[in-house]
């Protein structure tokens, strides 16, 4: 589990020193590359499909493996890190991203690209959740909002990495040339991460001591005390349909469809597609600072349900847009729903302390076995609505599968109805003194 720091000022770090800046930067830097790597198929949809003979559902199905092993791994992600520090457990999850590109870069078989896509998923399952446990160990606890939303917006650097310039660099060199560049660039951030991440906790979190011995439970008690609190699957409920623009437009099928609607090139359509990363870079970690500022949750998750179900019902009306629009509108619904970060505080703040790193996990399994589950459902509505059933995909066909986002926030908005607000409802145990 992630042990958030306790509201005692006396053992929390009070400020963010320079070292505690270089541990959480050396850790996101995975969570950036993790984020590349998932997403990088969205520029390589058409490349795939012909270099593997696979339609657009079974592609799905096939990159949607990152998502199946990504979920069910994230109950035990909290509790190892817990266990074996964060140096012993990033360290190889990097590595086994890596060696999943280099799979993925010189497999022939759908059998190999499905194995390398679990490997990609079980090293990055550890990326978000391993960054948010040092952020909660070296930073004071009032930080965690701002974190959670500076962390995710390094991931989207990642994914505007993806859409910016991949496309470009995928034609000039193939992609598997690219993968294998991409195995090569997360060796160097292994390097990095043990260079840089201690193995040590830092002074204030071995103050707890013998106080948190105590709290210290079992998976099988973690997975109990945070799966039987209802505000826990509320949470997860919005943090899953929140993200589900980024799932099904930004990690797949969203260059596609800007093609489709404006008739513009790839590399445009991929520039569009950045927008919505943008908007989370530049308004994630705002929504974070707001969250912390006025201690308001639910107001704010309420908020960015409302504002997305609006954006990306647009998406629905238009069977074809200038480019323009479409890039503003997808910086509108980065924006919007950016917010979603909150939701992984939102559940911590309604769980024991011994039990956030839990929280976090099982909340973030959701986001990802939903998202897993969307793809491949994508796809089917799109073959669905498409006359004869080919791959010459209308935008009529795409508009009938994108309804998947504004279902998805309707979802949210009723599970915010039920969402109590969290500020001032954290359970912490009792501050002891430190000894000495």
């Amino acid at each position: 589990m992630i042990t958030a720091a306790p509201s005692s000022s006396s053992s929390a770090p009070t400020s963010a020193g320079l070292r505690a800046w270089v541990i959480w930067g050396a850790a996101a830097l995975f969570y950036l590359y993790e984020f590349f790597v998932r997403v990088a198929p969205s520029v390589m949809e058409p490349e795939l499909q012909k270099a593997f003979h696979l339609s657009p559902a079974l592609l799905g199905g096939a990159l949607g493996a990152y998502f199946y092993i990504y979920a069910p791994v994230q109950l035990v992600v909290g509790w190892s890190l817990d266990r074996l520090g964060a140096k012993r457990v990033l360290v190889p999850a990097i590595l086994l991203v890596a060696g999943g590109c280099f799979l993925e870069a010189f497999g022939h078989s759908v059998a190999l690209l499905v194995t390398a896509r679990l490997l990609q998923g079980l090293g990055s399952a550890f990326a978000f959740v391993g960054t948010m446990y040092l952020a909660t160990q070296w930073f004071p606890p009032r930080k965690l909002a701002l974190l959670a939303g500076l962390t995710t917006s390094l991931g989207m650097l990642g994914a505007i990495g993806v859409n910016s310039g991949l496309v470009e660099f995928v034609q000039m060199v193939g992609w598997r040339s690219t993968l294998w560049g991409a195995g090569v660039a997360g060796i160097g951030v292994a390097i990095l991460v043990f260079l840089l991440v201690p193995h040590e906790k830092p002074p204030a979190e071995k103050n707890i001591g013998a106080a948190l011995e105590a709290e210290v439970h079992s998976l099988a008690q973690s997975l109990r005390i945070v799966c039987s609190n209802s505000q826990t699957w509320l949470s997860a409920i919005v943090a899953t349909a929140l993200y589900m623009p980024l799932t099904l437009l930004g990690a797949l099928w969203g260059v596609e469809y800007v093609v489709t609607v404006t008739h513009e090139d790839k590399l445009q359509a991929s520039g569009a597609i950045s927008m919505i990363y943008v908007g989370w870079l530049i308004f994630g970690p705002f929504a974070g600072w707001l969250s912390d500022r006025v201690g308001r949750r639910r107001v704010l998750l309420i908020a960015s349900s409302v504002l997305t179900l609006l954006a990306s019902g647009f998406l629905l009306l238009f069977a074809n847009m200038p480019l323009w629009a479409v890039y503003a509108l997808m910086l509108l619904v980065g924006v919007v729903s950016s917010p979603q970060s909150v939701s992984f505080v939102v559940a911590v703040e309604h769980n024991p302390r011994s039990v956030s790193g839990t929280a976090i996990a099982v909340v973030n399994m959701l986001v990802m076995l939903i998202g897993g589950l969307c793809m491949p459902l994508f796809g089917y509505l799109l073959q669905w609505a498409t006359p004869g059933g080919g791959d010459d995909y209308t935008p009529l066909a795409y508009r009938t599968a994108m309804i998947l986002l504004p279902a998805s926030m309707l979802l949210s908005l009723l599970a915010c109805w039920f969402l109590k607000e969290s500020r001032h409802h954290r359970k912490l145990p009792d501050y002891v003194e430190p000894m000495g």
